[in-house]
């Protein structure tokens, strides 16, 4: 059965598409006591005032763990609707949430799918995969991403329908993503004490941070939230940010974005954590000269951090991203308590725009992560801890 973005209003979206409500979830404070434990920082004691609050929205909840990836095809099926297209090339790894999504998604649309795949590893198997395989119409996978990529080009010449490059990246995604941003800025508005923030209306009085993978998400929020009170991060993954920010420009032209330029400050790295917690630097403006963590390396210790994160929160990360990032964000949150007094945190401060420090206030800023999801391939790192 074809289900049309026509047809949403006036049906049970439940039968077929979950509704995609905006959650946010307040980090009880008892988390930076955990996070003081886990990373051996030794602090004085902490008040709940002294740090700024933490709160994730959880797209995360969305089913299957797809996250905004839901909210990206939605955008892409309204383009495919309103040209009356039914059939769609795809192509990406095997093994990657961007795949396992879009071809789950438009293939419960009524959508014809068909994808090209590559793997690094032939033998791995995984959850992604078979979504992959199950919801495409035919599927070539290659063991080399290059061959891959040569077959997607000369197949979509003559592709007698719709064909998307590597992590869907279209106008139609920045579609989806906008009535996100609305419902967002509401409720981020409303969970804001408002009376605590009247006389700081056109200054900074909240940070949304996210993690960069193929940088959609990331460019169509800062597009959104350009020149309001909500401050964008991104944290980059996999990519040096160096980098990523000469590809900026053309990936806001193919997302039908406003050609604004990126301030290098709002794109954050990950640091090693190759020295001893009192050593590493957390300062936002020292982490320039950085090496980044190596994309995709999952460690024992990691491993862990994530299961007791988990029984601290019940909120499961995955080691590629939202691990990464809250762990970090978390030690930094903490590190800038312990050696900030009577200031403005430099987490919130030293990451603003040059020229915009004297604006905030001396009150620690909200936070909101957005939790992407992806965390369905990892579901045994619960899993297995709970088995034994």
């Amino acid at each position: 059965m074809n289900l049309l973005l026509s047809d949403f209003d006036s049906m049970d979206h439940s039968h077929f598409f979950p509704a995609l409500p905006v959650r946010i979830s307040e980090i009880p404070f008892g988390t930076f006591d955990f996070v003081q434990k886990e990373t051996k920082i030794t602090a004085p004691s902490l008040t709940k005032h002294s740090l700024p609050e933490l709160h994730f929205i959880r797209d995360d909840l969305l089913p299957f763990g797809f996250g905004t990836k839901w909210r990206k095809t939605q955008g892409i099926l309204q383009y495919l609707q309103k040209n009356q297209i039914q059939k769609v090339l795809l192509w990406g790894a095997i093994h990657g949430n961007y795949l396992a999504s879009f071809t789950y998604i438009l293939r419960r649309s009524g959508l014809i799918v068909d994808t090209i795949a590559y793997t690094r590893d032939p033998h791995l198997r995984s959850y992604n995969e078979r979504l992959v395989r199950g919801h495409s119409n035919t599927l070539v996978c290659y063991a080399n991403r290059k061959v891959a990529y040569d077959d997607w080009l000369a197949k979509e010449k003559e592709y007698p329908g719709f064909s998307l490059p590597e992590f869907g990246i279209h106008s139609g995604q920045n579609l989806g993503l906008r009535s996100f941003w609305q419902e967002l800025e509401n409720k981020i508005n409303q969970s804001l004490d408002t009376s605590r923030h009247k006389s700081h209306r056109k200054k900074i009085n909240s940070i949304l941070r996210m993690e960069i993978g193929s940088g959609v998400t990331f460019l169509s929020a800062f597009d959104f939230f350009y020149g309001t009170s909500l401050l964008v991060q991104g944290m980059m993954v996999g990519e040096k940010k160096e980098t990523w920010l000469t590809k900026t420009g053309d990936l806001q032209k193919r997302l039908g974005l406003k050609a604004i330029p990126i301030p290098a400050e709002q794109i954050l790295e990950i640091p090693k954590e190759s020295k001893p917690t009192h050593q590493i630097q957390t300062s936002i403006s020292t982490r320039k000269n950085q090496t980044s963590v190596s994309f995709g390396k999952q460690t024992n210790s990691q491993k862990e951090w994530i299961r007791a994160f988990y029984r601290n929160t019940n909120i499961l990360l995955e080691p590629i991203y939202s691990g990464m990032t809250v762990k970090s964000l978390l030690r930094e949150i903490n590190k800038m308590q312990i050696t900030t007094t009577a200031k403005p945190l430099p987490i919130l401060s030293e990451s603003l725009p040059s020229g915009q420090n004297s604006n905030l206030p001396i009150e620690p800023i909200p936070i909101f992560y957005l939790h992407q999801g992806g965390q369905i391939q990892h579901l045994d790192l619960i899993l297995e801890k709970e088995s034994k």
